[in-house]
């Protein structure tokens, strides 16, 4: 394992590995940054003589061979008490959630916004999905930079019904297919699970969904008539969109049985990130097959790497919507 503090002010560099008893690295489907969080020596008579992490300092973090993380520290603690202090580091993912941009796209691809948008705020691409998805137009005013490139990824999915998801790869900006399966690994419960958890919701079902034209005529619905005698209707509303198949993309919206979210702790392996599948094998809770995962926590500490998953049957997208169209 290596960790490395990285003073912006200087470029100095500093291994700091031996200064930190519990590494946390951290991520979901829903917030997109990932993150890590160190336990940190704090020293303040100087007699380790190790460096001080500063609010905007630079992290990198190889777990082994390969770095994993690169972030930046977004604030810093000052304590006379001698023991250690938990310093959080974020992805540039960070940088593309809390900043603005404004555009009026016309005639583009999602993988054309994706490098524009880039190219503007200095994020190194790595890799943008080729949709093909002609977008005619897109108004995106104050918008996060992330919440414009996801937006022209959401017309993407209402057109293909595929479902992507961004994260950073390697310093870079990278937007996949979500189909990606942890590979040479399984979760098993003869070999690395230690605990596991299942939990049955109808939070997230939705068995009706109505069509409306932009006048406010309803023009079709889809409906899954099996679950609404089961579980009793749950409806939502779909406005059509232009160059958008409106039965295809109001039939994406259905969810018709109640939702599992699966509860893994077990033995570490770094390739567990959210948005990917992982095989999971568990007679305690009869589960087996692909799983997609929700969200990750890997935790080193004492020697021992272990990891928390959220795992669900089937993907979700964060999708994003532009308020107005051009």
């Amino acid at each position: 394992m290596n960790i490395s503090l990285i003073r912006q002010a200087d470029g100095l560099q500093y291994n700091i590995t031996n200064a930190v008893s519990r590494t946390e690295w951290s991520g979901s489907a829903g917030s997109a940054a990932r993150q890590m969080t160190v336990d940190y020596i704090n020293a303040p008579d100087d007699h380790f003589s190790i460096p001080r992490i500063c609010t905007g300092d630079l992290v990198s973090f190889s777990p082994d061979s390969e770095e994993v993380f690169y972030g930046q520290f977004f604030g810093s603690e000052k304590s006379s008490a001698v023991g250690t202090i938990s310093y959080t580091a974020y992805d540039m993912m960070k940088n593309m959630l809390e900043s603005e941009v404004q555009y009026n796209f016309k005639n583009v691809t999602p993988e054309a916004v994706g490098k524009r948008v880039c190219d503007e705020i200095q994020i190194p691409v790595r890799y943008l999905y080729p949709t093909g998805v002609n977008i005619k137009s897109m108004l995106c005013d104050g918008m996060s930079p992330y919440d414009v490139i996801m937006a022209a990824y959401t017309k993407a999915h209402r057109i293909t019904g595929d479902k992507y998801f961004p994260m950073i790869y390697k310093r870079g900006f990278a937007v996949y297919k979500t189909e990606w399966v942890v590979a040479g690994f399984a979760l098993d419960d003869s070999e690395n699970i230690t605990e596991s958890s299942i939990e049955e919701t109808m939070d997230s079902i939705v068995n009706c969904v109505k069509i409306f034209d932009e006048k406010g005529n309803q023009t079709g619905e889809v409906s899954d008539q099996e679950s609404r005698s089961v579980y009793g209707t749950f409806q939502k509303v779909y406005k059509q969109e232009g160059g958008v198949d409106p039965a295809a993309a109001a039939g994406s919206h259905l969810c018709t049985a109640p939702s599992q979210r699966i509860r893994i702790r077990s033995l570490g392996d770094r390739n567990c990130l959210s948005c990917y599948y992982v095989t999971l094998r568990d007679s305690a809770t009869g589960l087996t097959g692909l799983y997609w995962i929700a969200s990750d926590r890997h935790v080193w500490e004492n020697g021992i790497y272990t990891m928390e998953l959220e795992l669900v049957f089937d993907s979700i997208m964060d999708t994003k919507e532009t308020d107005k169209e051009a």
